[in-house]
């Protein structure tokens, strides 16, 4: 491996990494806000899905005008601020700085799955960014507050933001898209993964401290469901270039999901660790979309990576706020539980529509051939065949 492919991987990883804080953390520290009543709290968890789509479309002309280095520049001093702004005290400081952050986010989540070019870096930094959002920001808000928890994220995002500038002319500017790219399926079932996702990194801890977990073992519930993300944003993407039944994949990457969103329904108290992990493992179906995303940009296209991810985060707020007014206006969390599982089964099927037309959605790489050398053949030696 190259120095410039070392050092590439890496920085993606480490600016991955700011890409989820800004949420898991607020869903952290949601039952804490003072400020966030019931409706403030359910647009706090769609916010970040709209600002994302939002920003995402944009992308492509952000970069058009001012360079892909420059715009992820931009965008990590944006997050940084953003983070330090909304911790400033109020609501409308609270849901700006998200906005702003998520904006910031969209316009990362657009470059780097290109950049990546289907490396688990991506994937990997996304879960780990995960997985400390949930697991630190609890512990900062039981021993100072809220306010802790969440803007000392806007340090991480300064960090990332150095890291990125040394790294100037190391990485090849995306083109835009040659030819329109059908890609409808694609976005619907990036679309309902994402509400998935955010739904359960938004609402796992209010969800179990509802049924009477503690509020302590709530949180680490949810560290946990990120934590067993882990290995699967490191080991899907090497699966969907690899396994030849896209399908299986499919419905393989849905149902632990299944099985968390059921046991959360019927159960939550019984086996909190149990459903927590089991969604978490449910997130390798992330991995497996933003994989596809940049297989699918055989030219480094930003506009498929803005249109796919744009939409799809936009359907995926819609989802998470019917989610959050259906627990407001009944009282409980039954009938948003279905709702996840039909949005679930939707996942399956969108995924298998977006698999079965090989051609539009992911190269499979061949076998290489092996080619025999032309060697003098010695007396009585035989000739190897191709491919032996």
């Amino acid at each position: 491996m190259s120095r410039a492919t070392t050092v590439s991987t890496a920085v993606i990883f480490v600016v991955a990494l700011n890409l989820r804080p800004a949420v898991t953390s607020l869903g952290a520290a949601l039952p804490d806000i003072s400020v966030a009543g019931s409706l403030i709290a359910a647009i706090l968890v769609a916010l970040p899905l709209w600002a994302i789509g939002l920003g995402g479309r944009a992308t492509p002309w952000l970069c058009g005008r001012v360079g892909t280095h420059r715009t992820v520049t931009l965008s990590l001093l944006g997050l940084a601020a953003a983070l330090a702004g909304r911790v400033l005290g109020g609501a409308v400081p609270l849901l700006a700085g998200t906005a702003l952050a998520c904006l910031s986010i969209a316009v990362l989540g657009t470059v780097l799955p290109l950049l990546a070019k289907g490396s688990a870096a991506y994937p990997l930094g996304l879960g780990l960014g995960s997985t400390a959002g949930a697991l630190i920001t609890p512990a900062a808000v039981l021993s100072s507050s809220w306010r802790a928890g969440l803007g000392w994220w806007a340090l991480v995002a300064l960090l990332a933001h150095l890291v990125w500038r040394r790294t100037t002319g190391e990485f090849l500017e995306p083109r835009p898209a040659s030819r329109p790219v059908r890609a409808t399926a694609l976005t619907i079932h990036f679309g309902l993964i994402s509400t998935v996702t955010f739904l359960v990194m938004g609402w796992l801890p209010g969800i179990l401290r509802d049924a009477g977990v503690s509020p302590t073992t709530a949180g680490a519930c949810l560290a946990v469901s990120m934590a067993m993300g882990l290995p699967m944003m490191w080991l899907v993407p090497g699966w969907t270039r690899r396994w030849r039944n896209q399908t299986l994949l499919v419905a393989a990457l849905a149902a632990p999901n299944v099985v968390g969103v059921a046991g959360l329904l019927l159960a939550p108290a019984a086996a909190p660790w149990a459903w927590a992990a089991a969604t978490g493992m449910g997130m390798g179906s992330l991995a497996f979309a933003l994989t596809t995303i940049s297989l699918r940009s055989k030219d480094s296209s930003l506009s498929l990576s803005a249109s796919v991810q744009g939409v799809g985060y936009v359907m995926a707020g819609f989802g998470v706020l019917a989610c959050g007014w259906l627990h407001t206006h009944t009282g409980g969390w039954r009938t948003p539980l279905l709702l996840v599982l039909a949005i679930l089964l939707g996942q399956a099927a969108s995924g298998h529509v977006t698999v079965a037309h090989r051609a539009t959605v992911i190269p499979f790489p061949r076998r290489p051939r092996r080619i025999v050398p032309k060697v003098p053949l010695r007396p009585g030696q035989e000739i190897p065949e191709v491919g032996a």
